[in-house]
């Protein structure tokens, strides 16, 4: 199956949807709301924007050969964004469908993407090794968590440091 599909339409989706992600914030908070159908040829991808007021739970589910999400959008960066929905997909369905490989080092991905890095240590636990990066993007702190698989990196864990740490 073609993922790289699935990662080019939710990213293409969230880059065009920037300008309107931030006039919606003024509102409530903005969705993202998909659907991903599965085929052997490829799969297909519907999304959609839809903004709620105080809501900010994330929902997926399975439906038959598809799988249905909502995910709130707090942030504005729209790398950041993709990878934290698929970091959720990953975790509410399991599997490595949905599972993002990076083949460059994790500090230089997030520098690329625009983030400052403020901290970043490799450690080894359980004989798997792990980069652990705390970075800054748009005055947001982030604390993201790689594990090194032979010579890719997956993504394991993203989330929002609120105050001061």
């Amino acid at each position: 199956m073609k993922w790289e599909k699935v990662h080019k339409e939710l990213i293409k989706f969230l880059e065009d949807s920037v300008p309107e992600v931030r006039k919606d914030m003024k509102y409530g908070i903005p969705h993202v709301v998909g659907e991903i159908t599965f085929s052997e040829e490829e799969p297909a991808v519907n999304l959609s924007l839809v903004t709620f007021n105080g809501s900010r739970h994330p929902l997926a589910f399975e439906d038959g050969d598809s799988i249905k999400f909502m995910y709130p959008l707090e942030d504005l960066n729209p790398y950041m964004v993709f990878l934290e929905i698929m970091s959720f997909l990953e975790k509410t369905f399991g599997g490595s469908r949905f599972r993002v490989l990076l083949r460059t080092s994790p500090v230089e991905f997030l520098r690329d993407m625009g983030f400052e890095i403020l901290w970043a240590n490799e450690y080894i636990l359980n004989g798997s090794e792990f980069v652990q990066i705390w970075a800054i993007f748009g005055g947001t702190k982030y604390n993201v968590l790689f594990e090194k698989r032979g010579k890719w990196f997956v993504l394991r864990d993203i989330k929002r440091i609120d105050g001061a740490q």
